[in-house]
């Protein structure tokens, strides 16, 4: 199935920079840790911050599933 643009355009969690939740996932699985590292990696949280709550949430559920998936 085809993604379409609307549905492209709700996955964007930063609109200053066009940042979607998907690369963000991808960074932090990656070894992205920290907001800082994310920020200057893609360019969010460096316009209005509008998105910052959201990629920290990402951010603590990421960390959530490495804590419970290592016991």
């Amino acid at each position: 199935m085809n993604e379409t643009n609307t549905d492209k355009k709700r996955d964007i969690i930063c609109h200053c920079t066009g940042t979607t939740e998907e690369k963000i996932k991808e960074l932090i699985d990656s070894g992205f840790d920290s907001l800082d590292k994310l920020s200057r990696q893609t360019g969010a949280c460096s316009g209005c911050g509008a998105c910052e709550t959201s990629i920290t949430d990402l951010l603590a559920a990421a960390d959530v599933e490495s804590l419970t998936s290592t016991r």
